[in-house]
């Protein structure tokens, strides 16, 4: 692939793809490795456009068995082991290194193994390769991973930018990537009525009533009390009478 080529080309992936790679790479018992999924497509191009066109790339996923050495064989040579999926095409690859003082650079094995896939696949743009790696701070507080992102540039990975972008719902048709679903797998909470206004009156009146029962209930229960106060006074004086005339 020319250097023009590589020039041109825009490298980015989505952040849920991102995000499950990381995911994929963390999980793995050691080094792993495995196939970038995603599309390049060239822009139409107008006459008032400018004149050196872009070629982006997008990473919309990646298909992995969590393990070293599934890309090639013995002689460094490619070999597919998984179908991409369906609006996806394979872009190129990836690679991760548990170490977390290992080297950020490629390996002349990756080199090969970059060759052999764009010989293999023939793309029309050149073969992306992300190199993974964890990141450890001085403390061991924190963590994370380090990404290189390269394109196989004469027959040599150069360095590249590689851009994340986090998916909305304006950028989805570009980034179809099987790791995000717009579709969430909690009911949609029911839109409010339209007459809440007159709900909440009605509310309003329902309390006032069951307040105003409240109080007329605890009326009539001390109006109650008070005349079994009465008669137990009258009664005990009867009896005082009654004991009294003996």
């Amino acid at each position: 692939m020319a250097a023009a080529d590589a020039d041109a080309a825009k490298l980015s992936v989505s952040f849920q793809a991102f995000a499950a790679l990381l995911d994929c790479c963390a999980a793995a018992g050691g080094d792993c490795d495995g196939i970038l999924l995603g599309r390049a497509a060239l822009p139409p191009s107008f006459p008032d456009d400018d004149p050196a066109p872009t070629l982006p790339i997008y990473v919309t996923g990646h298909s992995s068995l969590a393990r070293r050495s599934v890309l090639s064989n013995a002689l460094d040579c490619f070999k597919p082991y998984s179908p991409a999926r369906p609006g996806t095409a394979t872009v190129g690859f990836f690679s991760s290194r548990r170490s977390a003082w290992a080297t950020r650079r490629p390996s002349m094995r990756e080199a090969a193994v970059a060759r052999s896939l764009s010989k293999s696949l023939a793309l029309t743009h050149p073969v992306v390769f992300l190199l993974l790696a964890p990141s450890v701070a001085s403390d061991l507080s924190i963590h994370s991973f380090d990404h290189r992102a390269f394109l196989l540039v004469d027959s040599r990975l150069v360095p590249t930018s590689l851009t994340i972008v986090n998916v909305g719902p304006r950028f989805r048709g570009q980034y179809q990537c099987h790791t995000f679903t717009a579709e969430s797998t909690m009911p949609w909470l029911p839109p409010p009525p339209a007459n809440i206004g007159e709900q909440a009156t009605e509310a309003e009146e329902m309390y006032s009533g069951m307040l105003r029962r409240l109080e007329r209930l605890a009326q009539e229960a001390e109006e109650g009390n008070k005349r079994l106060l009465r008669k137990e006074n009258k009664n005990l004086l009867g009896r005082r009478k009654f004991a009294w005339l003996k």
